[in-house]
C-alpha cells in the first residue's frame, strides 16, 4: 500500500500545527493508511507528533560535529546539510509514499526538494495574501503552486485570495473550514471556572471581561485591541471592565512598545497580557465576549474555542474568515478597523446579557455542527483518499 507523508512547517504550539496535530491523531485512529510526518522545523510540540507516526525533520540542527565536518561547514561545503538530505532521500524512497499533504504554504523548498519522490501534493492553506507575501514569500510560493495538484483551505476568502491573486483554478481547491476536538468542550460551570480566573487575577467580581488572544503583533492587531480598551472603558461605567491578552509575549522589548501604549491610556489595571497559558480555555469560559482585532487571519481556532464556551465574537470585515462563522447570529462583523464600532458593540453586548447569551449559545451550537473534528476531518480523509486513488 502506498504511504502518505504529512509535512507541517514547523511544531510550534501556533494554530496551523495545533489543528494539523488534531487532525492526524484523527487519521491515525480513522484510516489504515500508512504514513510518516515530516516537520520543516521542530517545536514544542515534536514530541507529540512523534507519538503519532515516525518523525524527521527537514532543517535538521546539528549539535555534534567533528572537527573535519566543522571545518568543511566553514569553507561553504555543509557536508553535514547534504549527509542529512542524502539519508532523508533515501530513507522516504524506502517509504513508497504516493501522497505528499503539506500544511500551510511555507514549505515551498520542502515540497521542491521531495519532487524526486514523483507523487502528487496536497496543500493544505492558512494564509492570506500578506503572509504569502511577506513571510512565505512569493519565490517559495511559487514553488508550492508548481508542485501541487490539490488545496485545501481553511475559509472562502482564503479560497478567494488564490484565484484572484495567484490564479489558482476554483476546481483544485476544496474549502474545509477549520475545526476543534471535542475535547476542547469544558465541562465545568460558568461560575466555578470565573471565580478561579478572578481571584487569580485580582479582578472584581461584578467585573466585565474582554478576551483576545493569539500572538502579540500587528497582523493579530495587539495595539488595536489596547485601543478598543479605551474606547470601550470610555462608553461604558456600569461595572468595571477587564481586558485579557491570552497567548504572545508579555515582556521585552518588541512586548514594551505595546505597553507604552497601554500606560499613557492609563490602563495599566484593565488591561492583562497573560503570555502563553496552558489553560486557554478557562479565560475564554470566564469572559463576557470576545474580541477579534486582527487584521489579517485566514480562519482563526480561538474563536472557535471561544464559541466552544458559549461566547459572542465581534470580528472586523475584510480581515480574515472568522465573519463567515460569526454570520449574523453569533455576534458582529463590524467595518474594517473601526475601533468605535467595535466597542459599541461590544458595550452593546455588555448592557444586554440576553442578547450576549442569546449570541453566544448560537455559536456554541454552530461550532458543534460544523466545527467539530468529527464533522470535518472525515472531508480531508476524503480529499486524501481521491488523490491516492487518481
Amino acid at each position: 500500500m502506498k504511504s502518505i507523508l504529512f509535512i507541517s512547517h514547523d511544531a510550534s504550539r501556533t494554530g496551523a500545527p495545533i489543528i494539523f496535530l488534531n487532525f492526524l491523531k484523527w487519521f491515525k485512529a480513522n484510516s489504515d493508511i500508512p504514513f510518516q510526518i515530516l516537520l520543516k522545523n521542530g517545536g514544542e510540540l515534536e514530541s507529540e507528533f512523534a507519538k503519532i507516526a515516525p518523525v524527521s525533520i527537514f532543517n535538521q540542527v546539528y549539535i555534534k560535529q567533528n572537527i573535519i565536518i566543522r571545518i568543511l561547514n566553514r569553507l561553504g561545503l555543509n557536508v553535514a546539510r547534504k549527509n542529512h538530505l542524502k539519508n532523508l532521500t533515501k530513507k522516504l524512497k524506502q517509504a513508497n509514499v504516493g501522497l505528499i499533504y503539506s500544511n500551510t504554504v511555507t514549505n515551498g523548498e520542502t515540497i521542491d526538494f521531495l519532487s524526486m519522490l514523483e507523487c502528487p501534493v496536497i496543500s493544505h492553506v492558512h494564509e492570506l495574501e500578506w503572509i504569502i507575501r511577506y513571510y512565505a514569500g512569493l519565490d517559495n510560493f511559487a514553488k508550492v503552486k508548481n508542485h501541487t495538484q490539490q488545496y485545501i483551505t481553511v475559509s472562502e476568502i482564503v479560497k478567494n485570495n488564490l484565484i484572484q491573486n495567484h490564479d489558482v483554478l476554483e476546481e483544485k481547491i476544496h474549502t474545509i473550514y477549520g475545526f476543534i476536538p471535542q475535547k476542547s468542550h469544558k465541562d465545568s460551570t460558568y461560575l466555578q471556572t470565573r471565580e478561579s480566573i478572578c481571584q487569580e487575577l485580582d479582578i472584581p467580581e461584578n467585573a466585565k471581561i474582554i478576551c483576545a488572544s493569539g500572538t502579540t503583533g500587528w497582523r493579530k492587531g495587539t495595539d488595536l485591541f489596547i485601543q478598543l480598551a479605551d474606547a470601550v472603558s470610555q462608553k461604558y461605567s456600569d461595572y468595571p471592565v477587564y481586558f485579557l491578552w491570552i497567548g504572545g509575549e508579555n515582556k521585552g522589548g518588541s512586548f514594551g512598545e505595546f505597553w507604552h501604549d497601554v500606560e499613557n491610556l492609563n490602563l495599566e489595571k484593565q488591561v492583562k497580557f497573560l503570555g502563553i497559558k496552558s489553560n486557554p480555555l478557562d479565560y475564554f469560559h470566564a469572559c463576557d465576549v470576545f474580541a477579534m482585532p486582527s487584521r489579517e487571519d485566514p480562519f482563526p481556532l480561538v474563536c472557535l474555542e471561544a464559541a466552544s464556551m458559549g461566547k459572542p465574537i465581534v470580528c472586523f470585515d475584510k480581515a480574515g474568515g472568522i465573519k463567515e462563522f460569526v454570520e449574523d447570529d453569533c455576534g458582529f462583523v463590524v467595518p474594517y478597523l473601526d475601533i468605535d464600532e467595535m466597542a459599541s458593540k461590544i458595550v452593546r453586548l455588555l448592557q444586554s446579557p440576553e442578547l450576549c447569551q442569546s449570541l453566544g449559545q448560537h455559536a456554541q451550537q454552530k461550532v458543534k455542527d460544523r466545527h467539530d473534528i468529527e464533522a470535518t476531518a472525515p472531508k480531508i480523509l476524503q480529499v486524501i483518499e481521491n488523490s491516492l486513488l487518481s
